[in-house]
């Protein structure tokens, strides 16, 4: 038998962005100017997952509120 492998690529790589917020906050206002509405994953300066309310404004900007202010990084792509 031949076997034959196909390998299909864009050429077009995933567009990510990480936001880092230093300072405690409840609301984080993210532009990350990736053209579309980004899956979008947080965590504290702990390392640990943090769920909020995420808000898209537009397809540049999102806004991330939270129960309580803490600082951390957002991870968009």
């Amino acid at each position: 038998y031949d076997f034959a492998i196909f390998t299909l690529s864009s050429g077009l790589a995933d567009k990510t962005f990480v936001f880092t917020q230093g300072v405690p906050a409840t609301t984080w206002n993210v532009q990350h100017n990736l053209q579309k509405f980004p899956s979008i994953t947080v965590i504290d300066t702990g390392n640990t997952v943090v769920t909020g309310e995420y808000t898209y404004i537009d397809n540049n900007n999102v806004t991330l509120t939270f129960s309580a202010g803490f600082a951390g990084k957002a991870y968009l792509n």
